[in-house]
């Protein structure tokens, strides 16, 4: 019995898979409609009349001259500035020192910074 079960089956299996494939050619035969309403028109604006009696044209633009004031005139490179003197607290000009801000001085040599006052032609170390 067994053999003509499995035979039965084999026989009835095709008929059972070409139940389930759709028969429809398209696709979405099977979906629902579901139809999207197109946008809502704004009213169009009632139409200028056209004014045939005035001509609507740009008059081209004369080009401006360029003024030329020669060829490019060499700036002057600046006089070299006469460093400012700083003197000790005895009034002595003092070498390797330079200003380093209103009232302040810079010993190159050692690194420091010291409170100055204007004197002459320079900056005096403050006693």
């Amino acid at each position: 019995m067994k053999p003509r079960f499995a035979l039965l089956l084999s026989a009835l299996l095709p008929l059972v898979a070409q139940a389930q494939v759709p028969t429809s050619s398209s696709p979405t035969a099977t979906r629902s409609a579901n139809s999207v309403n197109p946008p809502p028109v704004a009213p169009q604006p009632p139409p200028q009349p056209v004014r045939p009696d005035l001509p609507v044209t740009i008059a081209p633009q004369p080009p401006r001259p360029i003024r030329s004031t020669g060829p490019a005139q060499a700036v002057p490179a600046p006089a070299p500035r006469v460093q400012d003197k700083v003197y000790d607290r005895n009034g002595r000009i003092v070498p390797g020192v330079k200003p380093a801000g209103p009232n302040r001085v810079f010993d190159s040599r050692t690194g420091r910074y010291y409170d100055s006052v204007p004197a002459g032609d320079g900056q005096q170390i403050k006693p």
